[in-house]
This record gives C-alpha cells, sequence and structure tokens, in this order.
C-alpha cells in the first residue's frame, strides 16, 4: 500500500505554491497572447487557483506581469549569475594588476564559456516559454522592461564588454567594444529568437547534445574571430 503523505501544508506552504503556479501560467499565457489579450481567468485556469488570488498575491494583472518578468529575471540569473560573478571577480583581480599579455587570450576563453552557458541556456525546454515573453518587451518594451533589463540584461552585456575591451585591448566604453559585445551574445540568441528556421535550414528535427555541442564549437571560433578581426582593424 503506497504511504500517504498526512502532513498538511502550512498556509505560508499553500500560498508559495499559488504564487509559483499563478506565476508559471502568467509567463505561458503572457507570452503566447502579450499583456492586454490576456485574461486573469485564463491565467487562474491554467494555474488551477481561484481568479481573485491574482488581487490577493499580486494586487492584480499588472502586478503579476511585473513579477512574471523578475521570475524569468531570476531564472536567467540563477543559470548564468555564477559564471558571470566569477568573472566579475577575476576581472577586478586583473584590474587591479598590471595587464599582460596573456589578458587578452584569458578574455577570449571568457566570452567562449559565456556563449556556452548562453547556448545551454536558450536551447533548453525550460527556456520555451520565458523566451516567448522576454521576446514580446524586445519588440514592445512596457513599463516592466526594466525589470529583465536591469535584473540581468544589463549586466550580462556590461560583463561582455568589458572582456570585449580586456580582449582587443580598448575602452569598455567605447562603442564599438558594445557593439562587439552586442553581436557576440547576439549569435547565441538566435538559436532562440530564430529557433524554427534555424532548426529547419539546418535539418535538425530536433536539439540533442551533439546538435548543442555543435552550435558551442561554431560559436567559440566566431568569437574568437571576432576578437582577431577587431584587433586588425
Amino acid at each position: 500500500m503506497t504511504q500517504m503523505n498526512s502532513e498538511i501544508p502550512s498556509p505560508s506552504t499553500r500560498g508559495d505554491s499559488t504564487r509559483e503556479a499563478l506565476i508559471g501560467a502568467a509567463i505561458d499565457v503572457f507570452g503566447r497572447d502579450g499583456f492586454d489579450a490576456s485574461s486573469t481567468r485564463a491565467i487562474s485556469e491554467a494555474a488551477g487557483v481561484n481568479q481573485a488570488l491574482i488581487g490577493y498575491h499580486f494586487g492584480g494583472k499588472p502586478g503579476l506581469y511585473l513579477a512574471a518578468l523578475k521570475s524569468i529575471a531570476d531564472n536567467v540569473v540563477a543559470r548564468v549569475g555564477p559564471l558571470l560573478a566569477s568573472i566579475e571577480a577575476e576581472l577586478e583581480d586583473r584590474d587591479a594588476a598590471a595587464q599582460d599579455s596573456t589578458d587578452a587570450g584569458r578574455a577570449v576563453v571568457l566570452l567562449q564559456q559565456i556563449t556556452d552557458a548562453m547556448v545551454t541556456m536558450l536551447t533548453s525546454d525550460a527556456s520555451t516559454a520565458w523566451a516567448r515573453l522576454i521576446l514580446r518587451e524586445q519588440q514592445d518594451p512596457s513599463d516592466g522592461f526594466d525589470v529583465l533589463y536591469e535584473g540581468v540584461m544589463h549586466r550580462l552585456l556590461a560583463v561582455t564588454t568589458r572582456l570585449v575591451a580586456r580582449a582587443l585591448p580598448a575602452d569598455a566604453t567605447d562603442e564599438h567594444c558594445k557593439l562587439t559585445a552586442l553581436t557576440i551574445i547576439g549569435q547565441a540568441l538566435v538559436f532562440r529568437a530564430a529557433r524554427a528556421a534555424a532548426m529547419r535550414y539546418m535539418e535538425w528535427p530536433r536539439l540533442t547534445a551533439s546538435e548543442i555541442k555543435a552550435i558551442q564549437a561554431q560559436l567559440r571560433r566566431n568569437v574568437a574571430a571576432i576578437v582577431a578581426a577587431e584587433v586588425r582593424s
């Protein structure tokens, strides 16, 4: 006989699970239909909870939308944050020391680690729902865009730009360093933002570990080539 858990969840535990269910449903519904076309009824039904709980937990649809964006930012940080933190710490150590000839090569390696991590994240099934909402915010930013930008995007781009500047070397505030950083990150984004086209063109029925490794290897070569071209220019 299967043993049943006799413990009754505490009100706070039930509240947390309800919030998480609503946020998960909101990410899916907002990403699919957009803010204006999404109803709180559709979200609550997808979450399997009473519609009134949206007001109780989030104060209404706008509050739930912001919570959904915050959850996405937190998810991205959970995946790439540790790598960014380690790179930031290494950059601080190197900034405190005199730059030497190994800095450029090390910067390229770290840039390649960023693209590896981005590909791993963006090709994962977990990113499917929240990527749709991110793309909506990119195309038509709402007041909530700052939640995504300040929560993770700016940090990712800033670290990438600092690495580009160290690889060249150049000033991280220079426009071409920022543009180079954007193009490096953009190479990984295409495999989520234009995934259907990429899959059809590559004639891949699905993404397996082999395809993901091939993408990562190509982006590592691209990063090295981009930096080398910038150095020569």
